[in-house]
């Protein structure tokens, strides 16, 4: 009996014949579509037995109202609370709640088959009714009590296991219903549920438009406080960039589907609207600078210590604070207000509020996060840079207590039911969000100096005065009054945190991306440097050498030694002196050519870097040749040719991912850096003959070419539409992107007679 009447048509009448009503169902294809076109002799005889008598009798009450019957605007609202305790469970973590929480989710489906969800849409959009000029008509009081439990109870519809996605879709494909949902944040009383409700709808409509929402400006001005941080959760999901394309792992697919007509990338539309938008970006640097979010007592170190601590000081107090009767309905702000248990009272949880002060942060922090990618990349890192984003990071970051594992021994130390080893903890989410925001800020970012203080400034600038030709312009440019105050800036604080966390640590991924994102683009020799005196090159090769570092980890760790290591002779003494002995040198090869997608971007840099130390910086030629280990090997021929044969079998043209596509960069290098006038004959030929000495997948000679010619067909159409990664091609590399394309148009030439194109080597059959 799900489904729904067009919105210009009227339910028809009862039918008391049965029969017909089939027989019209036959001929028409329509069926039941509300109560009150069922005969009520057959709602009469199977009401009693149906288990969820109760959801039906919701319904009925529902359809009543619809038809502008007996239904009183109270008879619906406590109906809506009944329909709230019937999908909500109080308690999954024993037995009954296991039992109760199954009992929910079958109440929800029943709802949506009766056609629960089509009735609440039409009640919601009832009054909600948009005049000409876009302002909304007024509803009661008593009607916003009554919606705002609707929207609480539909949201809990909307996220339940069995039949929650499929609600969400067919509400997130109602562009009318999706436009009233917007004027119920115009009213305190429905602010906060309707918000809630539009987040679970959101995640599957991924094309709304900001700049199409009437007055969105105004009505973005006009939020304070906890309406504002709760709405950073809808501007989350408009600038995410998860659903900018239908296809989310092949590049092929999605460079075909931005080529097409169709093709909006709203995410971007929507970033550069809000960047427009002063007061927005005042307020998400505000939010995020803040430290309310944290308990922290005199005398207690731990972040677990202070949050039981606080949990515990919490109860104690809201024991006292519960109440016998409902709150009144503006009160209820789910989350913050909540009923205890089935049939209690809805009550305030004061010791919530911290908690949504937490998830706000983690909201702000993330949407910041996500203006700073993209299209509008440069602008973000500049408006935010002039915001003093920056200083305001540093203050946070003091306040973090980083707990390292293995620390939790005691039962008070660590969160219930969770192991000595774990490193959960509340704060852990805003950690990972604060390191994803530096990351995003300092990716290729002309601010990045701004992670240092002036002293720290002064230190590398004198690095960069006997830099040579790796010396870099604009140090003198910086804006001190952006940067980090004190002696340590964010960047220094960063790499001690990074020093003391264990090698599988949580944590250890994201801090060495930031670090690492400090580094990407054009080399920094005197930033190299910087890092290099601090110590964390070494900590970073024998943390690489644990045998328990996990591959998210072990591949962070790599691009980061890429970076630091790339064209900087001292940094390549250093790995020598570490790798000292034949056990460590094997060990450190072995972890690389076992791990090649992972490894691929280290591969590169050292591949760059002989190439460097060869022809341009010749005083090291010999060192490069004969001196260091990982150089030499890297300069060996048949190693090169290994993994060139590697790379190009990594990946087919139709599933080549960011990952792969840095693979076959990577094996372009490899035939760039030797074959300077583009003389791929060598590289070419060992490949047809198969000189291969190691290689999970053999594939024969002309296989293998064939598929290395089909990538470079893609790789020539993506790179040449994309301006941005093109740039960062020739930045990273030290080799001109005109050189780039030649090399590729000399192994795609069609002629067969030549033997620098892949053709000749290919069985022509």
């Amino acid at each position: 009996m799900g489904g729904s009447l067009p919105d210009n048509k009227v339910a028809p009448a009862r039918t008391k014949n049965l029969v017909d009503r089939v027989f019209h169902t036959e001929i028409h294809g329509k069926s039941y579509r509300f109560f009150n076109q069922v005969p009520p002799a057959l709602l009469e005889k199977y009401e009693d037995q149906i288990e969820g008598a109760e959801i039906l009798e919701i319904v009925c009450t529902m359809d009543e109202y619809l038809r502008c019957e007996s239904c009183t605007i109270d008879k619906l609202y406590r109906s809506f609370k009944a329909l709230f305790e019937c999908v909500t469970c109080f308690d999954r973590r024993n037995t009954e709640g296991v039992v109760a929480y199954k009992r929910e989710d079958w109440n929800a489906r029943l709802f949506y088959e009766l056609g629960g969800i089509e009735a609440a849409k039409r009640i919601i959009m009832l009054e909600g009714v948009l005049l000409p000029n876009s302002v909304h008509r007024e509803e009661s009081l008593e009607q916003l009590r009554m919606k705002t439990v609707l929207f609480e109870a539909v949201g809990r519809i909307v996220t339940s296991d069995s039949i929650g996605e499929q609600v969400s879709k067919e509400l997130a494909e109602d562009e009318m219903f999706f436009t009233h949902m917007f004027s119920y944040l115009n009213y305190d009383q429905t602010f906060f549920s309707a918000c809630s409700l539009m987040e679970d709808v959101l995640q599957n409509r991924p094309t709304l438009r900001l700049s199409h929402i009437p007055n969105f400006k105004k009505f973005l001005t006009s939020l304070k406080g906890d309406k504002l941080m709760n709405f950073f959760r809808i501007l989350s999901i408009t600038v995410s960039d998860l659903d900018v394309f239908e296809n989310k792992v092949s590049l092929l697919a999605q460079d075909k589907e931005t080529k097409g007509e169709s093709f909006i990338n709203v995410r971007d539309l929507n970033q550069e609207y809000l960047l427009e938008i002063p007061y927005l970006l005042e307020q998400l640097v505000a939010v995020a600078s803040s430290k309310d979010y944290s308990p922290r007592y005199r005398g207690v170190n731990g972040e677990v210590e202070n949050w039981m601590q606080w949990i515990d000081d919490s109860n104690s107090d809201e024991l006292l604070e519960l109440p016998d009767e409902d709150l009144d309905v503006d009160e209820f702000v789910g989350g913050v207000s909540q009923p205890t248990d089935y049939d209690a009272p809805w009550c305030r949880q004061p010791s919530m509020a911290i908690i949504n002060e937490l998830i706000y942060k983690v909201e702000c922090l993330h949407v910041l996060c996500l203006l700073m990618v993209g299209k509008h990349r440069k602008t973000a890192q500049q408006v935010f840079a002039e915001k003093k984003l920056i200083p305001a990071l540093c203050s946070i970051f003091e306040n973090f207590i980083w707990n390292l594992r293995g620390h939790r021994t005691l039962p008070s130390q660590r969160l219930a039911r969770h192991n000595f080893s774990c490193e959960c903890s509340p704060e852990a989410s805003i950690k990972i969000q604060a390191m994803r925001l530096i990351h995003s800020f300092c990716d290729h970012s002309d601010y990045k100096h701004l992670l240092l203080t002036r002293s720290e400034l002064a230190e590398v600038q004198r690095i960069n005065e006997k830099a040579g030709p790796l010396a870099i312009k604009g140090l003198d440019k910086v804006n001190k009054a952006n940067m980090c105050k004190g002696k340590e800036g964010l960047l220094t604080k960063i790499i001690e945190v990074t020093k003391k966390e264990s090698p599988s640590s949580n944590f250890r991924f994201w801090l060495t991306r930031a670090v690492e994102s400090y580094l990407r683009g054009a080399t920094s020799y005197c930033d190299q440097v910087f890092i290099l005196r601090r110590g964390l090159l070494q900590h970073l090769i024998n943390n690489l050498l644990e045998e328990s570092s996990r591959k998210e980890i072990l591949q962070s760790g790599l691009d980061l030694l890429g970076e630091l290591t790339k064209f900087n002779i001292e940094a390549f003494k250093i790995v020598e002196d570490i790798l000292r002995t034949p056990e460590a040198r094997k060990k450190f090869i072995d972890l690389i050519n076992e791990n090649l997608v992972d490894s691929n971007m280290f591969i590169r840099s050292a591949i760059l870097s002989f190439g460097f130390f060869c022809n341009e910086q010749t005083e090291h030629a010999d060192y490069a040749r004969e001196g260091n280990y990982l150089l030499s090997y890297m300069g060996e021929f048949q190693h090169r040719v290994n993994y060139l044969h590697q790379l190009i079998n990594l990946t087919l043209v139709h599933s080549v991912s960011q990952g792969t596509v840095s693979s076959l960069n990577t094996a372009l290098v490899l035939i760039m850096s030797t074959c300077k006038a583009g003389d791929a004959r060598q590289y070419l030929q060992a490949l047809k003959e198969e000189s291969v000495t190691y290689t999970e997948e053999r594939r024969g000679g002309s296989m293998v070419l064939s598929n290395f010619r089909e990538l470079l067909i893609f790789w020539k159409d993506y790179f040449l539409s994309k301006e941005r990664d093109s740039s960062v091609l020739e930045k990273s590399s030290r080799i001109q992107f005109s050189e780039w394309k030649v090399t590729v148009e000399t192994l795609l030439n069609p002629d067969r007679s030549l033997e620098t194109s892949l053709l000749h080597y290919i069985d022509d059959s």
